[in-house]
């Protein structure tokens, strides 16, 4: 039997790497992972594309695997235009960010800017559309980041930071590959950015970007003392039964990432309020 559907290499030392094994399973896409430090191993061999989907050593691993004759996506080149242009600016407590996905062919798609909301460093919130930015600046912004992905001939997604001041919109860093400020578009998009990046770097036509609800908040959840990290949902799935879940179950040290929560409404204040007391509850800051 002859092959018919392609196999993506997908380079990544992050827990998110999951989150491209439901679209690649629907698509009937074969997917072969791997981490930064065994990227020249034989097993991206029978890879018809390589994509890079963490930022740590990719300018060195795609000059690497290109150099050995590999499809890479987005591209050396794409890769050293997004450094040389920005420098990571992501400490602000606030910022926003528009998801912007780009094909060989030049197709390209945007999905409504998103507000991310940080403490003490720590990403702890995002909010879709972003609540503080007016129609024409949202518009100006995602015009922005459909600008610089075609400068920078980018495949793939593109995560594009920004800084907000007044009418102004200042592009602060840039991630070339699926963000974490984009993992509301799992629950709130028809298209996510996971699936979004497997059909730009297959160069198939993209799929629709448009919001499948009103708003869209997204917390990410920290190791807290709670022992039993699974229990809070008896509580949480009976008080909201519209909330969604992602464990990654990659850590159990106190403070670090252990996924997030996803929950779409009309009514922006009760939506986040919902994310809020769900978080202060998986991380036992309240027990009730």
């Amino acid at each position: 039997m002859s092959k018919t559907f392609p196999t993506v290499g997908i380079i990544a030392d992050d827990a998110l790497a999951q989150m491209y094994l439901s679209p690649a399973s629907s698509l009937g896409v074969e997917l072969v992972f791997c981490n930064s430090r065994d990227a020249a191993q034989g097993n991206l061999a029978q890879c018809d594309v390589i994509t890079i989907a963490e930022q740590s050593n990719a300018l060195v691993i795609a000059k690497k695997l290109q150099a050995d004759g590999f499809a890479v996506r987005p591209s050396f080149a794409a890769l050293s235009f997004a450094k040389d242009e920005f420098e990571s600016k992501s400490d602000q407590e606030s910022h926003i960010c528009v998801l912007v996905a780009r094909s060989p062919h030049g197709q390209a798609t945007t999905w409504a800017p998103t507000q991310v909301f940080k403490d003490k460093g720590k990403w702890v919130m995002s909010v879709t559309p972003a609540p503080e930015l007016s129609d024409q600046l949202r518009e100006k912004a995602q015009q922005l980041a459909l600008d610089f992905s075609a400068q920078a001939e980018a495949i793939g997604v593109v995560a594009v930071e920004m800084s907000i001041k007044g009418q102004e919109v200042t592009i602060v860093n840039v991630e070339m590959h699926p963000n974490a400020s984009g993992n509301w578009t799992v629950d709130g998009s028809i298209t996510t950015q996971y699936e979004q990046h497997l059909r730009a770097v297959l160069d198939l036509p993209l799929g629709d970007p448009s919001m499948s609800a009103k708003y869209v908040v997204t917390g990410n959840v920290y190791c807290g003392e709670k022992t039993n990290m699974y229990r809070p949902y008896l509580h949480l799935m009976a008080r909201t039964p519209a909330l969604k879940f992602h464990q990654y179950k990659s850590s159990l040290n106190p403070g670090d990432l252990t996924g997030h929560i996803t929950l779409a409404g009309d009514d922006l204040a009760k939506v986040i309020e919902e994310i809020e007391h769900a978080l202060a509850y998986m991380q036992a800051e309240i027990d009730e």
